[in-house]
């Protein structure tokens, strides 16, 4: 039987190009309104607002940390990716609590990124990896690597800056390469007008004049976290659950006990 060719649509593909670009464009210039004149936690919370607009309704977004059943706690995290459609966060003060089986992706904001926040994003990272969905040891980035009960989470860095001033692609890669030594910590690196550092892949996407680095940053955590969210079991709610008191069975024989005392004192 002879093969048929798929023709490709050149009007659809520049027609999507072109939403691609315009979105990515839209991209640099929210991120850049929260970057002007904003400092510290107006600057996460401009990029928790951002992520949460674009996100399927499906998916949420918070600020806070993540705890498994051994009580392991996640350093605070800015953005937190759940499935809300199954998942709910505790409130706890003005962040957030999440199950670590809940916990799909997250970002730390950095307003610049130098030697020193470096290190700290790296000892944050280590700690989050260290949590144990479902009483297992996270699995590695590759996909194919951990079956159904073991989770992998996508975590990134996002900075408003950077200290480097020249040759920012290749000095940027080799301090945060050496920082992370070989160890699965951060995916994703993206810096403002800088460009995007993908360390698991040891690859760097500088950015350009449509947004391009920093829409690859939006629909690598989408598609993360959409297939993530496919592989997980339920999160095991009893797990994390300690009532001060405990059920007391109501037999046959008690009720009726009660029932006669309740006439005597009638």
């Amino acid at each position: 039987m002879a093969k048929h060719k798929t023709l490709r649509n050149a009007y659809l593909n520049a027609r999507f190009a072109a939403s691609v670009k315009e979105f990515g464009l839209a991209l640099i210039k929210t991120s850049n309104v929260g970057h002007t004149g904003s400092k510290g936690r107006a600057r996460e919370v401009a990029l928790l607002k951002f992520f949460q607009d674009r996100l399927p309704e499906r998916f949420s977004v918070v600020e806070g940390e993540a705890v498994d059943p051994s009580g392991n706690t996640s350093p605070q995290m800015d953005l937190m990716f759940y499935d809300r459609s199954v998942n709910f966060a505790l409130s706890a003060d003005a962040s957030f609590v999440l199950p670590a089986e809940a916990l799909l992706a997250t970002i730390e904001v950095k307003s610049q990124l130098n030697v020193t926040e470096i290190q700290k994003s790296v000892t944050a990272a280590r700690k989050l990896r260290k949590l144990r969905p479902f009483d297992k040891a996270l699995a590695g980035p590759d996909v194919g690597q951990p079956g159904p009960e073991r989770c992998r989470y996508f975590h990134c860095v996002f900075a408003y800056s950077s200290n480097l001033t020249t040759d920012w692609m290749h000095a940027e890669y080799a301090r945060l390469a050496g920082a992370c030594q070989d160890e699965h910590l951060i995916d994703f690196v993206y810096v403002l007008e800088k460009g995007l550092v993908h360390l698991t892949s040891h690859m760097v996407r500088p950015e350009d004049k449509d947004g391009g680095a920093i829409t690859e940053l939006y629909f690598s955590i989408l598609n993360f976290i959409q297939r993530e969210a496919g592989r997980r079991k339920s999160v095991p709610l009893d797990r994390y659950t300690k009532p001060a008191t405990k059920w007391v069975k109501m037999t046959g024989t008690s009720v009726a006990s009660q029932s006669s005392n309740k006439n005597l004192d009638e």
